[in-house]
């Protein structure tokens, strides 16, 4: 309970001092991958419109999310502490 209420004051924080960057959708509130398509949609006319080259990677690895929450599962905690140190 205490170490959710830590991170929902971190969160307001960083979203209120507008200390993350615009860019950021995952695990961000009121964003999705549609918005972040969007922007890369938007970002890729801009260039071409100037008459620029776009060259885009994307990278797909499989599970990884998943590996990621079974590691981090049962380390919040730690984690929490890492982040505030």
């Amino acid at each position: 309970m205490l170490e959710k209420l830590l991170i929902n004051r971190i969160m307001h924080f960083l979203y209120s001092s507008d200390l993350l960057n615009q860019n950021q959708f995952g695990f961000t509130p009121q964003k999705s991958t549609t918005d972040a398509a969007m922007a890369v949609k938007d970002f890729i006319d801009e260039v071409l419109t100037k008459g620029q080259i776009v060259a885009l990677v994307s990278l797909d690895v499989k599970g990884a999310f998943d590996v990621a929450a079974s590691y981090f599962k049962g380390n919040e905690r730690y984690l929490l502490s890492q982040k505030l140190i």
